[in-house]
């Protein structure tokens, strides 16, 4: 059987994976790094933020850190693909805000496109296996030509991108869509179910219900892991946790940390100015924001 193959560094963490595990339901969770997925083969579904994708052969997903996603492995038949996460350090200063504009912000994730089917004729699969082949190279060369190869996918990812990918004006109403892309762009506002139910005409039961279909938790379950992520990002940043706190809309210190050990395991302290490395993370179960712990 084809070898999986795998690069570890503090900013990359790389991997060919083959699977034949079935009827995987992978915990709904979220990074704090950036995300690329190439599939060859198999027959999985994505959840990415309440939008169901299932890939085709040489389709590719772009996850940018904080989304929720899970997976789920439909058949035991050989699953195939790339993967690659990596910090944004990685990437040149000059070039880098540029590059990372293939990826949506927050408040433009359920507008800009990040799955894309056929692009046999865009020669992706030849960067993947440029980056496959960095594998079998010594660390000094490695370390050199991983920061090549990724900013040369990201550049041709972008040189894919159309306007009609960044267009809004003919999209279809989707309320569950227009409810995350509100909380993502008022993470620190005092929001409600009464407050969303009027905004968005539905009644709080059915609201409930209908995002917790489409997302696997709660509305409000989804507000407090959406401010804990984004305040441990603040932490990473150098931020104290009081600013942190008081910056994701969490007028109580004491229940910010309760909240922030309830959900990522360890005090706010730990994470203030430390970069998490990806060399020691394990690739099929990184370190990630976790429903799967009782709802707060």
């Amino acid at each position: 059987m084809e070898e999986c193959i795998h690069i570890y560094t503090d900013k990359v963490n790389f991997g060919y994976d083959i699977s034949t595990r079935s009827t995987e339901d992978f915990t709904l969770h979220c990074h704090n790094f950036y995300e690329v997925y190439f599939f060859l083969e198999g027959n999985i579904d994505y959840l990415v933020e309440g939008q169901k994708y299932t890939p085709t052969p040489q389709s590719l997903l772009l996850l940018p850190p904080h989304a929720f996603h899970r997976a789920r492995i439909n058949d035991p038949r050989a699953y195939r693909r790339f993967s690659l996460h990596f910090h944004p350090d990685i990437l040149s200063m000059e070039r880098r805000a540029f590059l990372l504009s293939v990826f949506p912000s927050p408040e433009k994730f359920c507008r800009q496109t990040i799955y894309f089917e056929h692009t046999e004729k865009d020669g992706l699969i030849s960067y993947f296996e440029a980056l496959k082949n960095c594998a079998s190279q010594s660390g000094a060369i490695q370390a050199m030509l991983l920061p090549v190869c990724i900013e040369a996918l990201l550049a041709r990812i972008l040189s894919m991108q159309t306007p009609a990918d960044y267009d809004t004006k003919d999209l279809k109403p989707n309320t569950i869509q227009d409810i995350i892309t509100f909380l993502n762009q008022n993470l620190c506002g005092d929001i409600t179910l009464d407050m969303l139910s009027q905004r968005f005409f539905i009644s709080k039961h059915h609201l409930n219900k209908v995002f917790r279909k489409a997302t696997g938790t709660t509305v409000m379950n989804y507000l407090l892991y959406k401010r804990i992520i984004t305040a441990q990002q603040l932490l990473i940043s150098g931020h104290s946790a009081q600013e942190a706190a008081l910056r994701t809309g969490f007028s109580d210190y004491s229940s910010f940390y309760r909240s922030y050990i309830h959900i990522l395991g360890h005090a706010p302290v730990k994470d203030r100015g430390t970069i998490p490395s990806l060399a020691s993370l394990d690739h099929e179960r990184f370190h990630a924001v976790d429903f799967q712990r009782k709802d707060y």
